[in-house]
């Protein structure tokens, strides 16, 4: 009975689940889901979350060093002005999706986030970018 139940909530995770939806050249950010959760700087609505500003190429790097030191945070791919992270949850080790692309000319970091597994994320990936802001901006005023 347990094995049957196990095996029906496997599937129906994995039905649920959903392949990253990344830029596929990095040139841009990806178009978040229709499924609310996703946040993005590119984004209009609900779906919408602030640019984070940086002044030179030193705040981009912490930016950078701001987001990895976040717990259970791993880089992915690097490149000079994009950075793709991922953050796994701590007691279902769900894989979150995180973006950063900067633009020195604009002095902004475009950001998304995006859960890969299910429809709604209670918010959570709002409030990593939030807290990657506050952090941010401690660690540059230090």
């Amino acid at each position: 009975m347990y094995r049957l139940l196990i095996l029906i909530t496997a599937c129906a995770l994995n039905a649920c689940s959903n392949t990253p939806r990344l830029s596929s050249t990095n040139t841009h950010l990806a178009l978040c889901p229709s499924a609310p959760h996703c946040v993005s700087s590119l984004e209009t609505g609900t779906k919408h979350i602030a640019a984070i500003t940086v002044s030179s190429v030193e705040e981009w790097q912490l930016l950078q060093e701001t987001l990895l030191a976040m717990p259970r945070t791993e880089v992915l791919e690097r490149q000079a002005h994009y950075l793709h992270a991922v953050s796994r949850s701590a007691i279902m080790r769900y894989t979150d999706d995180i973006e950063l692309r900067y633009s020195p000319s604009q002095n902004r970091v475009d950001v998304r986030s995006a859960s890969r597994l299910g429809y709604y994320d209670f918010g959570v990936n709002r409030e990593r970018v939030e807290t990657l802001r506050k952090q941010f901006t401690a660690a540059k005023n230090n």
